[in-house]
């Protein structure tokens, strides 16, 4: 079987499992069971996950490729905040739960005077700044893509196909478990469940290719840091202030990002959870970086030069024919840009319904919509339809950017974007006469 005959039908049998999850999830709560497990520290902690995209999947490995170590302060910064601000979270958690808000755009306009012109400005720049971010993850799947096709050339490939594809089957899963109904705390147990299934890939999957790297290329590890030294990522050089700065907005973006505050805050269902995640959540990302530095080394010693480094935790294990570890690994990528899209989209398509559709609704139905029967069901095709409009601007973005190095680097500018919304959040936390201007 060709590669890209596999890798389909990998990723078919894949999805079909997390529809499975996020199906009987959403049965068990509805029907009061599995609450033990649903609800669990475990489930809330891996959930958090969504952190790591194929920003982070594909791009930590490129990223130390090209700069060292520096990789790590994409890490450092969530896991100072999970540390040292725990307690921050908890009471961000405590608020959201007593104004029982469902975005961060309605936690900063309920602390704000109740603006809903501010929470407009928070979802326009919300919106703004996930945008490139969701083509971004787009494109690391039709990378990943690309590669199984380059090895499989009895086989047709166009990228263009593939994103649209991948972009509509991403909105339809949204749509399915993110909208089914109007849950009065916003909790979606389905989707939740499903994207902690697919921490534990994408955790498995690096892991697996790092093991791989290290004892089955470079004979341990001692032969992994004798190759690490003599690339040019054993150079230890740190620039103090740009380490600083890019560690900062990672910590604000962990904060502020849409798909963040979902699960942090929306999602959460004891606070009590927070004090596990302080500590497991770090181990996590120990977990899924202490592989990143050998894989670059080992994939710039093995790889033709001009290969792209971003796509070594797949193109490394091709190129020694393993086409089982290959496949695995498109599925951890697939897994970190699928479920970074699908929260995305739900938590961007609330705030847009919410503070922007819904209001200019009741504005032209009149005073008496807000008891009208049909309200609840104006909502969720708000909702609905805000979510094939994202994908849609997600999947626009790519086709006329054309992918690229230029893409590649929207990471960063997304999270100095997010980063925007920190002054107003920590302000609503902790200054008691707040008032919007």
């Amino acid at each position: 079987m060709g590669s890209l005959n596999l890798l389909i039908l990998a990723c078919l049998g894949y999805v079909v499992v997390l529809f499975g999850v996020a199906f009987a999830a959403d049965r068990l709560a509805l029907r009061g069971r599995g609450a033990r497990l649903l609800g669990s520290p475990l489930i809330y902690t891996l959930s958090l996950s969504i952190y790591c995209t194929a920003w982070t999947f594909y791009g930590a490995v490129g990223y130390a490729a090209r700069s060292g170590l520096e990789f790590i302060t994409i890490y450092l910064g969530p896991t100072l905040v999970m540390i040292g601000w725990w307690w921050g979270l908890r009471k961000l958690v405590r608020i959201g739960r007593s104004q029982r808000v469902t975005s961060i755009a309605d936690l900063i306009s309920a602390r704000y005077g109740k603006s809903n012109l501010l929470a407009i400005g928070v979802t326009v720049l919300a919106v703004i700044g996930v945008t490139p971010y969701i083509a971004l993850q787009l494109q690391s799947i039709t990378l990943s893509v690309g590669a199984f096709a380059e090895a499989d050339p009895s086989r047709s490939y166009n990228d263009t196909t593939t994103v649209f594809w991948v972009a509509a089957g991403l909105a339809v899963f949204a749509i399915l478990f993110g909208t089914r109904n109007l849950d009065a705390n916003e909790r979606h147990h389905g989707v939740v469940t499903a994207i902690a299934l697919e921490a534990v890939v994408k955790l498995v999957a690096l892991l697996a290719v790092g093991i791989f790297v290290v004892w089955g290329l470079a004979g341990g590890i001692d032969g992994a840091l004798m190759r690490i030294d003599a690339s040019e990522i054993g150079e230890w050089h740190v620039d103090g202030g740009r380490w600083a700065a890019i560690t900062f907005l990672s910590a604000a973006a962990f904060v502020c990002l849409p798909r963040m505050f979902q699960v942090m805050v929306v999602e959460n269902e004891d606070e009590r959870h927070l004090r596990i995640a302080a500590w497991a959540f770090p181990l996590y990302l120990m977990l899924i970086s202490v592989f990143v530095v050998p894989i670059a080394a080992i994939g710039l010693d093995l790889m033709p030069a001009g290969a792209n480094p971003d796509l070594f935790v797949l193109t490394v294990p091709l190129s020694q024919g393993q086409q089982g570890l290959a496949v695995l690994s498109f599925l951890g990528g697939f897994s970190s840009a699928t479920s970074m899209v699908i929260v995305a989209a739900m938590a961007l398509s609330t705030m847009v319904s919410n503070h922007i559709v819904m209001p200019a609704w009741l504005r032209w139905r009149g005073e008496g919509a807000t008891v009208s029967g049909d309200v609840r069901n104006i909502v969720l095709y708000a909702r609905r339809l805000s979510i094939a409009a994202i994908m849609a601007l997600g999947y626009f973005y790519y086709a006329l950017s054309g992918g690229g190095a230029a893409l590649a680097a929207i990471g960063l500018v997304a999270f100095a974007g997010i980063a925007q919304i920190l002054p107003a959040l920590v302000g609503g936390l902790y200054w008691r006469g707040a008032t919007r201007p």
